[in-house]
């Protein structure tokens, strides 16, 4: 029997080395500038609808006059909305007529309207696209509203709802499945102690979305001194994240908006230097302000338990960028495990964009736009925002090279379970072990305890019988210690499965039975 078992162990750690395959994110789709598929000028967000329809955010900037504290209306006057069903490489599918360029769009915006009531798009810098085809958009009108709109094969055209949502400027905003509304106020100070605000969704009984726009907020938050410009939920709404620009931050509460949420500490992100694509000219961070990138847009990929953050190189706290090339030489959308905060996944933009526009006849470029069968590389690596379809394609936009893109993954994209790791006590390990779990047999649930003697990267995945993934329990960077994590196998069949432990050169597998 025990030479069997290491058989088994032999022949399963084979599978496991043969799955390593490179993956990576690839542009499928882009809305080529200055073509009649086109958004027509500066594209500061992206509302995700499916997989066959977005609406983009566009507006026209003014630049006013640079203050001490930086904290002035930074980026745009009038906005508007342009909707894209079923688009396709060969640049068709946008819904709505709109003009072309910094002359013909000035002054140009969409306007919310239902009956004698109206409101045009002003200094908007959020869309967020649901399911029902419904587009919400953070507005900055005298009351800040949440202004809806519904796309249509018509074109985006203006719904019966609207949400006040008090005096402050507001920039995060998102729908969880559950319809509630979270926003949040773009400058957290000490006199404001309700930053983040969650309203009912426009279904739900008694609403006043559509006549008085006036709902008392169900839960809040009230945010650290900052400047946040993404907010995003899980679809439950059980976990909520905030990007704060000021220290290069993402929050993390947890909660529900019945009962509220509490800051969760066991997650940390912090920008570092390593998520910044430096220049030759300026290649160290703190050279010069335009090199240090700053987290904006967020989005939440439900199934996987992955957080998106979208990175740009900005100015102090506004969403303005260098007016020449070295604001265009660096964006990063960056993947995180919403437990830890520990970064699982990246796409470089700026260095995606400069590898893949050499092609023939286009020389290696930053700001060069490709488009083709099968390229789509869209230049200026302006990504303030970032969502997601139901089938996990990624969607950015382009500020500079007044675009939207389509994204997807080659390969497997990694998937964070929601368990419970704990940390058994304060002791520091001298070797690395993984325990056999217990129960076992076990029906649903059994736990594993592990240890390792030094900060590493740290993978428990359960097997099949076959060799495949099933679970990944951890898959992250820990501190030394001795922990303990649960794996729930209600969603699978019974029979033989293996658990897995990686950290360093440390391999140790163990076998287990579940009876139902």
């Amino acid at each position: 029997m025990k030479r069997n078992h290491l058989l088994w162990i032999t022949f399963l750690c084979l599978c496991f080395a043969s799955q390593a395959v490179h993956a990576q994110w690839n542009t499928v789709l882009a809305t080529e500038d200055d073509t009649p598929n086109g958004t027509g000028h500066q594209t500061v967000s992206v509302a995700v609808v499916s997989s066959k329809c977005f609406v983009a955010l566009v507006n026209h900037p003014i630049v006013k006059t640079w203050s001490s504290d930086l904290k002035f209306n930074d980026s745009c006057v009038a906005n508007y909305l342009v909707g894209y069903i079923n688009p396709t490489s060969d640049q068709t599918g946008r819904v709505d007529a709109v003009p072309y360029g910094s002359t013909a769009t000035a002054g140009y915006f969409s306007k919310w309207v239902s009956g004698f009531d109206e409101l045009p798009l002003y200094r908007a810098y959020k869309a967020v696209g649901t399911s029902d085809s419904l587009i919400y958009v953070a507005n900055n009108d005298p009351d800040h509203n949440i202004v809806v709109f519904k796309i249509t094969g018509a074109g985006t055209v203006s719904t019966d709802f609207r949400m006040k949502t008090g005096t402050g400027d507001i920039q995060g905003l998102a729908v969880d499945n559950n319809g509630y509304v979270y926003v949040a106020e773009i400058n957290a100070t000490a006199a404001d102690t309700k930053e983040i605000k969650i309203f009912k969704g426009i279904k739900a009984s008694g609403t006043k979305w559509g006549t008085t726009y006036d709902d008392t907020p169900i839960a809040t938050i009230d945010l650290p001194l900052g400047t946040y410009r993404g907010l995003a939920v899980s679809g439950d709404g059980k976990q909520l994240f905030v990007s704060n620009m000021g220290d290069r931050t993402i929050i993390k509460y947890t909660g529900t908006p019945a009962t509220g949420y509490t800051k969760n500490t066991g997650f940390a992100w912090t920008e570092s230097k390593n998520d910044t694509i430096p220049r030759t000219k300026y290649d160290t961070l703190g050279t010069s302000a335009w090199d240090i990138g700053r987290p904006l847009g967020l989005a939440y990929l439900n199934g996987n338990n992955l957080i998106y953050v979208a990175t740009a190189r900005l100015f102090g706290n506004t969403i303005f960028t260098h007016a020449n090339t070295s604001g265009y030489e660096f964006s990063k959308i960056i993947g995180i495990n919403p437990t830890t905060g520990k970064p699982v996944d990246s796409i470089d933009v700026a260095k995606y964009y400069f590898i893949n526009s050499d092609v023939t006849g286009v020389s290696q470029s930053y700001t060069k736009q490709v488009f083709g069968p099968d390229v789509h590389i869209s230049g200026y690596a302006s990504a303030y925002d970032v969502g997601f379809d139901e089938k996990k394609n990624l969607y950015s936009q382009s500020m500079y090279s007044w675009t939207v893109d389509k994204w997807q993954y080659t390969g497997t994209l990694p998937t964070v379970p929601l368990t419970s790791v704990s940390r058994q006590d304060g002791t520091v390990p001298t070797a690395y072990e993984l325990s056999s779990n217990y129960p076992n047999p076990f029906n649903p649930s059994t736990r594993f305890q592990f240890s390792i003697s030094d900060a590493q990267f740290v993978s428990v995945k359960v097997f099949d019988m076959l060799g495949h993934e099933v679970a990944a329990l951890v898959n992250g960077t820990m501190s030394a210690g001795k922990y303990s994590v649960e794996w729930n196998a209600a969603n699978v069949p019974s029979g033989i499965y293996f658990c897995r432990m990686q950290a360093g050169s440390f391999t140790s597998v163990k076998k287990m039975t579940l009876m139902k």
